[in-house]
């Protein structure tokens, strides 16, 4: 494995949809974050969601910003930008403010790995790897700008509960690192049978 493949799988939804689920499962544990689970549970809700709109679109119908090198938004990057910081605040939450911001720095710093590792590998044009990146940017930082708000009220939790968190994402990690979740191949299906066509629109243009 190359080292961009390596950065690569950290955006893959093999590893994080698990993550995903696992991060919310945890956050409903306490009744004290429902709130942030379901703000969680929306942010990425509306990620994925507009991930998936932008490629059926243009699977199906071709629609896409005229001009552009595009087949739809860099759902790695997307993903990615989203989910590592917003893990590394919830697992910083209740350390001082100059870790937490390190912690989500790095998340974010991870995010910004996944993107570049999308154009190194020549998989996405820029404008999809920056169109992702602005989609995951906005609602990530509307998470955890949510997360630094509702630090008015902390509530200490257990240790346990945070090496609990800390433990589910290394088994996940350990157990889905390097996997690659056919999500193109559902989105083809689905946007051949939405659009009737016989075959999806592809890449006009070749990368690299």
């Amino acid at each position: 494995m190359t080292i961009w493949r390596a950065v690569t799988s950290l955006g893959d939804s093999a590893l994080l949809l698990p993550l995903i689920a696992w991060m919310a499962i945890w956050l409903f544990l306490s009744p004290s974050s429902w709130r942030d689970a379901r703000r969680w549970l929306l942010t990425v809700a509306v990620c994925g969601g507009m991930v998936v709109l932008s490629k059926v679109l243009f699977m199906a119908w071709g629609i896409g910003p005229p001009g552009l090198n595009y087949t739809g938004l860099s759902g790695h990057t997307a993903l990615a930008i989203v989910v590592w910081p917003a893990y590394a605040g919830i697992l910083a939450r209740e350390a001082s403010t100059p870790l937490r911001v390190m912690a989500i720095t790095l998340g974010a710093l991870v995010g910004a790995g996944v993107a570049v590792s999308r154009l190194a590998l020549k998989v996405h044009s820029p404008s999809e790897v920056w169109m992702g990146a602005v989609l995951g940017i906005a609602v990530a930082a509307w998470f955890v700008g949510g997360l630094a708000a509702s630090q008015a009220q902390p509530q200490q939790r257990p240790a346990w509960q945070l090496l609990l968190l800390a433990g589910g994402a290394l088994a996940i990690g350990l157990t889905c690192y390097g996997r690659v979740f056919p999500s193109q191949y559902v989105l083809q299906d689905i946007a051949v049978w939405l659009s009737g066509h016989p075959n999806v629109f592809t890449r006009r243009v070749r990368l690299g």
